[in-house]
């Protein structure tokens, strides 16, 4: 198995335990009667299961994925239908005054499971099982690429109103690109862009918070000052690390200026702790991974366990870059977490699987050289 991949990927575990125990543990006594531990207990054993999940994918043939693709894109849609179910779902007040409905909760166990996270890997079993089975369909548009397109529209729609419109985004961008390097026209490529272009805009339009948050980003991009308070305080994090960062748990940000300090802007507490180094160390370590994932996909023994590959990597990938964009000012606000750093359950739990998906992948493409 790549062995590199592995490193990375214990590298960012390590890495996120430390930092979700320093930006959690003031939030955690103030909510939780003075125990610190609670977001890292919880963060601790999603990573012992997620680790445990990817030694289990690490072993078996990804072949199987294959073969029971219909069954895990069904499965999919069941859970994020779940999530609307009365008594089911969990619905959680958000900062901007309205309800998330991205969880099922498990009244008898203290689980709560986000399903999106299981539609990612299982939109991209689909697809690249839809395109491996017959190569020359995706090139064309009503036979190969708009009934993909229609089941991802679908789970956009179900994501998209929970709400959750980074997941849904993310989907969205993700399909896509294992089409495209599947073998999609360009100009179906480009008919889909602007198509998709116009219908984001209009649901941006069609949303306050959003535009409120698009146009917090314009004015940021012709006054630095004028940013709205969750990135201000972001800025003023990653400003106040310096080069070599304030040390470990001595961020100001976090204590009660920084919005979701151990979820969405983990990498701001980050910044500020171990400064621009420890920043630009984090960053470097994404890119390997991403380049080690897309090397497992070129050596990939066929072109299914190609396409996996390259939508797993793709996804981990963007989602970590969207997230960096976000807390540095690059990218207009939303909510993504950083993969593997940030605090949270499914997320740990289905990155760590999709990495043992590419490390069985890697595997066979080695036993297959040999």
């Amino acid at each position: 198995m790549d062995r590199g991949l592995i490193v990375l990927t214990l590298c960012l575990i390590a890495i996120g335990i430390l930092m979700v125990y320093s930006a959690s543990h003031l939030l955690s006594s103030r909510h939780y009667d003075g125990y610190s531990y609670h977001y890292l207990q919880i963060h601790i054993i999603a990573c012992a299961i997620g680790l445990v999940g990817m030694f289990f994918t690490s072993h078996l043939p990804y072949r199987f994925y294959a073969r029971f693709a219909n069954l895990f894109l069904i499965l999919a849609f069941i859970g994020l239908l779940l999530v609307f179910v009365p008594g089911l779902g969990a619905s959680v007040q958000g900062a901007e005054g309205g309800r998330f409905r991205r969880w099922i909760r498990i009244e008898s166990l203290p689980v709560h499971f986000q399903p999106v996270e299981f539609a990612k890997i299982a939109l991209v079993i689909h697809v690249a099982n839809f395109i491996s089975r017959n190569p020359k369909r995706v090139k064309s548009f009503f036979n190969g690429v708009l009934p993909n397109i229609l089941i991802v529209g679908i789970a956009f729609g179900l994501v998209y109103i929970q709400p959750d419109f980074g997941s849904a985004f993310l989907l969205v961008v993700t399909v896509c690109t294992v089409l495209f390097i599947g073998g999609m026209r360009i100009w179906h490529v480009l008919t889909l862009g602007g198509v998709g272009g116009g219908l984001f805009s209009l649901l941006i339009i069609r949303d306050s918070y959003k535009l409120k948050r698009v146009m917090d980003y314009m004015a940021m991009l012709k006054s630095p000052d004028a940013t709205n308070y969750q990135l201000t305080r972001s800025l003023d994090a990653l400003e106040s690390g310096g080069l070599l960062g304030l040390g470990i748990d001595s961020s100001l940000q976090k204590i009660s200026r920084l919005p979701y300090p151990h979820t969405d802007f983990i990498f701001a507490v980050l910044g500020e702790e171990f400064g621009f180094i420890g920043a630009v160390t984090v960053t470097c370590i994404f890119m390997l991974f991403i380049w080690r994932g897309l090397h497992i996909a070129r050596n990939a023994s066929d072109l299914f366990a190609s396409l996996l590959a390259t939508g797993i990597t793709t996804l981990i990938g963007l989602q970590a870059f969207i997230n960096i964009g976000v807390v540095t000012g690059v990218l207009p606000t939303k909510g993504i977490t950083l993969p593997f750093i940030s605090y949270g359950g499914s997320s740990i739990v289905l990155s760590l699987v999709s990495v043992g998906i590419l490390l069985n992948i890697s595997r066979s493409s080695s036993k297959n050289a040999d």
